[in-house]
C-alpha cells in the first residue's frame, strides 16, 4: 500500500504559508508596487468572465513525467463541508474578501490564468534572458520546470476526483469569487499551490540566485510561490487548506524534478580533445572562444528519445590537405558566400529576427512564448494547457540533445573559417564576416533549425489551425514559420544550407516522436 502524500516530507514553506498574514504585505506588495497596480487599467482589475472549460474527468489518469502514479501522492482528506474546520476556513474568506483593493484584484488576475502556468512561464523566460542563459541549457530547464508543473496539475486533478470538495462560494451564498476558474470544480487540492510550489523548487535549482519582478515587485521565487497560492485565498477560490495540500502535491513533484536535473549526465565535465584537421572546427571571429559549448550535451539522457544519437544525420562531406574533395562541401561555402554577397533588406530582417542571441529567451524560448500565447488564447483547462507546453519542451530539449550529438559528432568548420582560411576557392576571402556573429561550436546541424522543426511539428498537432506572425509580419502556419527560422541562419551567414537542411529534419523526427506520446498519453 503507498503512503498518503502527508508522509512525504515537507519544506518550510508550508509552514510559512499556513501562518501567513493575509495583507498586501503577505503578497509581496510593497507600498509602491501597491500604488504601480492602483494605476492600472480597469481591464486589469475587473472580475473576469468565469471559465466553463472542459472540466477534464480524467486528466488525473494521463501519462505524467516525473512520478509513476498520482494516486502515490494522494493528500489527506479534506475538512468535511459542515466541520468547525471548514466553518473557520469560510469566515478566513469572507474577512478577506471584504478587505479586498485593487492592488489585490491585479495580483489574483496576475496569477489566475490556467493555474498560474502562463506567469511562471514567463518568469522563466524573463530569468533565462537577464541571467545570459545559453539556449541548450534553457531548452533543458524548460522540460524540467513544464514536466512538474504538467505531473502537479495531472496529481491534483487525480485528488480532484477523489475529493469533490465544494468551492468556496458554492458553499457560502455571501462569498463571491473573483477568479475565473469554474467553481463547478473541486477545490481540492489547489492547481495554483501546486503548480507554484513545482515551479519554485525547479527555478530554485536552475538559478539559485535568482530573482523575478512580478507586477513590478523584485522577489524570489519562494516569494513569488507564496503570492501565487496566498492570492487563491484573497480570490476566495479555494480553502487555505487546498493551498496546503497543493503546495506539498507540487514541491514533492518539483523534487522530483531536481533529482532528475541531478542524474540526466549535465554535470558532467569534458576533459577530451576536439579533432583537429582543415576540415574540423576551430575558435571563430569576433571573440575566438577556445573552449566550444557544451561539447558532451548530447550525451544527456533525452525525454523522447532512447539515446542521444537516435537521429544522427548523415557524415557531411569533408576535405583534406586545404583542398576539397567534395564538390557538395564547395557548393555549400559557395552558397553561404553568394548568400552574403547580395542580402535583401527582407532577409537582413529575417536573420535578425530569429537571432535569438544573448540575452533573449534563446531559441527555443522563443517558441515557447509563441505557445504559451496560444495556449492561453485557446483557454484551456489547466492539466491540458500544462501538457502541451510539457510536451514542447520535452522535444525542444531532445532537439537541443540531438543537435549537440550531431556537432560533436562531425565537429566540422564554420563558413567564416572556410571563407577566410580556405585558399584558392572562388569564394576565398580572408576579411570576409557574416551577418550576426558566429555563435562558439561547430556547424554542422543547425540548432535553431532544429528547434524550428521540433516546434513547428509538435504545435501543428497541438493547434492544427494555428498560425504566428513571421519576421516580416506575415500571418503563416508554424511549419512555414519554421522554414523562416532556419532560412535565417543562411542569411546570418554562419550555417551551410545543409546544416539548415539536416537540423530541421531531424527536429521534425523528434517532434513526431512527441506526438506518438501524445497519441497514447490519455488526453486525446
Amino acid at each position: 500500500m503507498s503512503k498518503p502524500l502527508s508522509d512525504n516530507p515537507r519544506l518550510d514553506r508550508r509552514r510559512v504559508l499556513k501562518y501567513a498574514l493575509l495583507s498586501p504585505m503577505a503578497l509581496g506588495l510593497s507600498t509602491a508596487a501597491s500604488a504601480q497596480l492602483l494605476q492600472a487599467p480597469a481591464s486589469a482589475l475587473a472580475k473576469k468572465k468565469r471559465r466553463n472549460p472542459e472540466l477534464e474527468p480524467t486528466a488525473g489518469q494521463w501519462a505524467t513525467w516525473l512520478t509513476t502514479s498520482p494516486a502515490k501522492l494522494l493528500p489527506p482528506a479534506p475538512p468535511r463541508a459542515n466541520s468547525a474546520a471548514t466553518r473557520a476556513e469560510l469566515q478566513e474568506l469572507v474577512t478577506l474578501q471584504n478587505q479586498r483593493t485593487d492592488a489585490i484584484r491585479a495580483v489574483v488576475n496576475y496569477w489566475d490564468d490556467q493555474g498560474g502556468l502562463p506567469a511562471w512561464t514567463h518568469l522563466f523566460l524573463e530569468t533565462v534572458k537577464a541571467t545570459n542563459t545559453n539556449p541548450v541549457l534553457a531548452s533543458r530547464g524548460l522540460a524540467l520546470l513544464h514536466t512538474a508543473i504538467a505531473d502537479a496539475a495531472i496529481t491534483v486533478w487525480y485528488s480532484k476526483s477523489r475529493y469533490r470538495r465544494i468551492s468556496p462560494d458554492k458553499q457560502l451564498g455571501r462569498l463571491t469569487s473573483i477568479s475565473s476558474v469554474s467553481n463547478q470544480l473541486s477545490s481540492y487540492a489547489s492547481e495554483h499551490a501546486a503548480i507554484a510550489g513545482a515551479a519554485s523548487t525547479v527555478l530554485n535549482y536552475l538559478f539559485p540566485a535568482a530573482t523575478v519582478s512580478v507586477n513590478g515587485q523584485a522577489m524570489t521565487f519562494d516569494a513569488a510561490a507564496n503570492q501565487a497560492a496566498l492570492s487563491r485565498l484573497w480570490a476566495g477560490a479555494n480553502y487555505r487548506s487546498d493551498l496546503n495540500a497543493g503546495q506539498l502535491i507540487g514541491e514533492w513533484i518539483g523534487r522530483q524534478a531536481v533529482l532528475r536535473g541531478l542524474t540526466d549526465g549535465s554535470a558532467a565535465t569534458f576533459t577530451g580533445a576536439l579533432p583537429v584537421g582543415p576540415q574540423y572546427w576551430v575558435p571563430t571571429p569576433p571573440a575566438f572562444q577556445v573552449n566550444p559549448l557544451l561539447p558532451l550535451a548530447g550525451r544527456w539522457n533525452p525525454w523522447l528519445m532512447t539515446s542521444g544519437d537516435q537521429f544522427r544525420m548523415a557524415d557531411p562531406a569533408a576535405y583534406s590537405e586545404g583542398a576539397f574533395t567534395s564538390t557538395f562541401l564547395e557548393q555549400q561555402v559557395a552558397a553561404v558566400k553568394a548568400v552574403s554577397d547580395s542580402l535583401t533588406p527582407e532577409q537582413k530582417t529575417i536573420a535578425l529576427f530569429w537571432a535569438d542571441g544573448g540575452n533573449t529567451y534563446t531559441p527555443p524560448g522563443h517558441w515557447v512564448d509563441l505557445a504559451a500565447d496560444h495556449v492561453v488564447a485557446a483557454e484551456w483547462s489547466t492539466p491540458r494547457a500544462a501538457r502541451a507546453l510539457a510536451l514542447l519542451s520535452t522535444t525542444l530539449a531532445d532537439a537541443a540533445i540531438s543537435c549537440w550529438d550531431n556537432k560533436y559528432a562531425f565537429s566540422l568548420l564554420r563558413p567564416v573559417t572556410a571563407i577566410r582560411n580556405i585558399p584558392n576557392q572562388p569564394f576565398s576571402d580572408p576579411t570576409w564576416s557574416p551577418f550576426i556573429a558566429t555563435p562558439p561550436f561547430p556547424t554542422y546541424t543547425s540548432g535553431h533549425s532544429t528547434f524550428s522543426g521540433a516546434a513547428a511539428t509538435v504545435l501543428e498537432h497541438l493547434f492544427p489551425n494555428g498560425t504566428v506572425t513571421d519576421a516580416l509580419g506575415q500571418t503563416t502556419s508554424f511549419a512555414v514559420a519554421a522554414d523562416q527560422a532556419k532560412d535565417s541562419r543562411l542569411y546570418g551567414g554562419i550555417h551551410y544550407p545543409m546544416d539548415n537542411e539536416m537540423g530541421l529534419q531531424c527536429g521534425q523526427e523528434i517532434g513526431g516522436l512527441a506526438i506518438n506520446r501524445a497519441q497514447r498519453d490519455g488526453a486525446e
